[in-house]
């Protein structure tokens, strides 16, 4: 309801503008009602609106005998809403209506730095109807045609504003919020964080355990090597359990220091004299 409400108002207030802006004292004779548009405004009307886009408000007297209208008087009043064919037409078929002269397209543009044919430069103010007669081409002839423009008044179609309806507006707002909002799946949510933290967590770990698996690796190495080498070198490595060493018999192959036997010399010592005692018994029997 207050959109609605809020629609009206702009539209009484741009109807309101709109009619400030249409200011004439001309009147028209009966016979070129055909020049009048489908409002029943006459061609002097409908120019005033129009120069009105430039200037905010213009009015349109009515001519006395022996003058007519003209273009900007300088290029320092000239604008794009004088500099146009359009209103050209519109002001010479209100100059005719009142029975008086037109002056030619060359003329009126004289003062002109640029123009704009067949056509008006700016945007219609709304609710304005500009008849289809109002758009013929003047350049060749340098002269408005009158018989011509009565001749398609019925058949041409009226120009007006585009207007552009409350849910266009709506629309264009909506899908400029859209394209602008992010979507929620784009965000980033508590369970990615947790998931990252835990394959952050996985992967140190797959880290710290090759470095460990590395170290183990490298110390051995580095065990395996010193053994070898003591093998090689005949390094004997000291046991808490032994005293001597058995030494490897000359007549015996040569075999290789890792295979002598450590035997402790308490036990050779013990078997040897056992022996002895049991042959001197058996020689006494």
């Amino acid at each position: 309801m207050l959109g609605g409400s809020l629609l009206v108002i702009v539209w009484l207030l741009g109807q309101a503008l709109f009619a400030e802006s249409q200011a004439t004292n001309a009147t028209c004779s009966a016979d070129h009602e055909w020049a009048f548009n489908s409002e029943k405004q006459s061609p002097c009307v409908v120019a005033s609106s129009l120069l009105a886009v430039c200037a905010g408000a213009y009015t349109v007297y009515s001519l006395p005998e022996q003058y007519q209208y003209m273009g900007p008087d300088s290029t320092q009043d000239a604008n794009p809403c004088w500099c146009n064919t359009v209103v050209y037409s519109l002001l010479s078929e209100c100059g005719l209506c009142q029975n008086r002269t037109i002056t030619m397209w060359s003329v009126w543009e004289v003062n002109c730095p640029s123009v704009t044919i067949e056509s008006f430069p700016s945007p219609l103010p709304s609710g304005l109807h500009v008849p289809g007669w109002a758009y013929l081409p003047v350049k060749d002839s340098d002269m408005f045609n009158e018989s011509l423009a009565e001749s398609i008044s019925n058949t041409t179609k009226e120009s007006t504003a585009v207007p552009e309806p409350s849910s266009t507006t709506f629309v264009s707002t909506s899908t400029s919020l859209a394209a602008t909002t992010t979507p929620a799946s784009s965000l980033p949510s508590a369970s990615s964080s947790t998931t990252q933290r835990r394959t952050n967590a996985v992967g140190g770990g797959i880290v710290g355990g090759i470095g460990g698996l590395t170290l183990a690796s490298i110390f051995g190495l580095w065990i395996y090597r010193r053994r070898r080498n003591a093998k090689t070198k005949g390094q004997m490595l000291n046991s808490p359990d032994m005293s001597e060493h058995r030494l490897p018999d000359a007549t015996l192959p040569s075999q290789s220091e890792s295979s002598v036997l450590p035997v402790p010399s308490i036990m050779v010592s013990t078997l040897e004299s056992t022996a002895s005692e049991s042959i001197r018994s058996a020689q006494i029997v």
